[in-house]
């Protein structure tokens, strides 16, 4: 049985052209989607910072999550 978790990794990887997605993917070059899920990933616990790469698309709800724990978006 799938659980929530298996399911968004296989609906983030589907949204990539490279197979399944992280901050600085090795794979084809292409643009990261970075969805809620993968961004409360990456986050430290009292961390204020998040650096992902300047071509990375953020969604909508990661975009809220970030902005409600006032964690500043650093592009590289």
């Amino acid at each position: 049985m799938l659980t929530r978790d298996d399911l968004l990794d296989i609906i983030v990887s589907g949204l990539s052209k490279g197979g399944p997605v992280g901050l600085f993917p090795d794979g084809p070059k292409g643009r990261c989607f970075l969805s809620e899920y993968e961004i409360k990933k990456q986050l430290t616990l009292g961390g204020k910072r998040l650096t992902i790469p300047m071509d990375s698309i953020l969604s909508p709800l990661a975009l809220d999550v970030l902005t409600l724990q006032g964690i500043e978006i650093n592009r590289v």
